[in-house]
């Protein structure tokens, strides 16, 4: 009796945990109807993505030293719209990555995926000459940015007047060597120079700053006060290196304490005005810099910074685009293209200011 029973029992278990087919055919159904629209969905963004969507001409490859610079990021921006109206998609090389390249293995990585044409800030090393020729034997055509690499095969350079760049921070610590009070002592000018490459565009911008100031000083127009130039070699890699250059240049064992600090690039630029205010120096030290980003226009409009040179960015981009185009198309190009550049202080900085607002609205 009592094995019957528990057969019994567990007959009745069986038949209370059995799920009626009706149901099965119910879930099947809805997670087969939930799958369906997860595809579907994944169909329409794929559709709707411009990334996937659209068929691309050609590739460019663009190289910058850091592409967290918004200097670097603006140019890439112009370069990438102008591309995008040719049919031809602009990457700058090395964004999605997590790891860091230098920028001659991004070339080398540019020229093993057989792009169609590179635009690379370059140095005049030998390593760098050698893979601009490379990348020409391959096929690929190089337009070097603002830093030139002139003995190379590069098909053209698009930059700015170095030369004409350095008159102009030559004319600004003229003005302000005459604004400082008598000493007998001559105003110190730091030139914070690049100390990691080869660069001849640095060497001539310079010159520039030297001859402009002793002109200056020898027609009377710093009022007999003597100007001392020195060329302070830094890391500018980032902000953090050029910031501990600024403070060994203040306050080091060997410190030069000068009155005017020249920046020659953004990174520099942020790194000295933010050591001008952690150690107090506003107002003791006068910085003059590089590039109108939002950070230094703020900076000018505080007056922690004296003034800044603005290089048209817009123009850097598309003209690089251009110049691979064109002699992608007819074979030959202009070897040397200019961008604007434009003086931003205090008098117009306000300008510069609402266009930031405005852009950003």
């Amino acid at each position: 009796m009592s094995e019957k029973k528990n057969g019994n029992e567990a007959g009745e278990g069986a038949r209370k945990l059995r799920i009626p087919t009706s149901v099965v055919v119910t879930v099947f159904f809805l997670v087969t109807v939930a799958v369906m629209i997860v595809i579907f969905l994944n169909y329409l963004t794929y559709v709707d993505d411009p990334e996937t969507e659209k068929l691309y001409d050609k590739y460019y490859a663009m190289i910058v030293p850091d592409r967290e610079s918004s200097f670097w990021n603006e140019v890439y921006e112009s370069a990438h719209k102008i591309g995008e109206e040719q049919g031809i998609y602009v990457e700058m090389l090395g964004k999605s990555m997590l790891r860091q390249y230098s920028r001659e293995d991004q070339l080398r990585i540019a020229v093993a995926e057989s792009v169609d044409g590179i635009i690379v800030v370059a140095d005049e090393s030998e390593e760098m000459r050698e893979l601009i020729s490379l990348a020409t034997e391959s096929g690929i055509p190089v337009v070097t940015l603002m830093s030139d690499c002139p003995s190379s095969d590069r098909c053209s350079f698009v930059g700015i007047s170095n030369y004409n760049i350095g008159r102009e921070y030559g004319d600004l610590i003229v003005r302000l060597a005459r604004r400082a009070p008598e000493s007998g002592e001559p105003v110190k000018v730091a030139v914070l120079v690049n100390g990691y490459t080869e660069a001849s565009g640095q060497n001539i911008l310079c010159m520039g700053i030297q001859e402009t100031v002793e002109a200056g000083v020898r027609q009377g127009f710093t009022d007999d006060r003597k100007v001392d130039i020195s060329l302070v070699q830094i890391d500018d890699s980032n902000a953090f290196s050029t910031q501990e250059g600024v403070r060994e240049l203040v306050f080091g064992p060997d410190a030069y304490n000068p009155d005017i600090i020249v920046c020659l690039s953004e990174t520099e630029t942020t790194g000295a005005y933010q050591t001008v205010v952690d150690y107090n120096k506003v107002g003791v030290i006068t910085v003059l810099g590089y590039h109108d980003s939002p950070a230094i226009l703020n900076a000018i409009d505080r007056s922690v910074i004296e003034a800044t040179i603005s290089i048209d960015t817009e123009q850097l981009g598309s003209s690089c685009v251009e110049a691979l185009s064109e002699y992608i198309e007819h074979g030959l190009t202009s070897q040397y293209i200019t961008a604007d550049s434009l003086l931003i202080d205090t008098s117009n900085v306000s300008k510069y200011l609402k266009k930031e607002v405005q852009d950003e609205k």
